[in-house]
């Protein structure tokens, strides 16, 4: 549990986070629930800081990359 609640302490995960980001439209606006809507470059600076939102679009992107996996077996 505690590596998930911890995923932007990882270079490889940030990076690849970071990079998922940046391929965002500009005027992209993505809701994290009640916590609001995020323009990509709010999204980038959260995930770079590692706050509280960086930290939920970690566990977004990783459970997404994650059903590729489940899916090709």
């Amino acid at each position: 549990m505690e590596k998930k609640n911890n995923l932007l302490k990882d270079e490889e995960i940030r990076q690849l986070v970071l990079a998922r980001l940046s391929v965002l439209s500009e005027d992209t606006m993505i809701s994290v629930g009640s916590d609001g809507c995020f323009s990509q470059d709010e999204l980038i600076e959260s995930v770079q800081e590692g706050d509280k939102i960086g930290n939920k679009i970690a566990e977004i992107e990783m459970a997404w990359l994650r059903s590729f996996k489940k899916e090709s077996l």
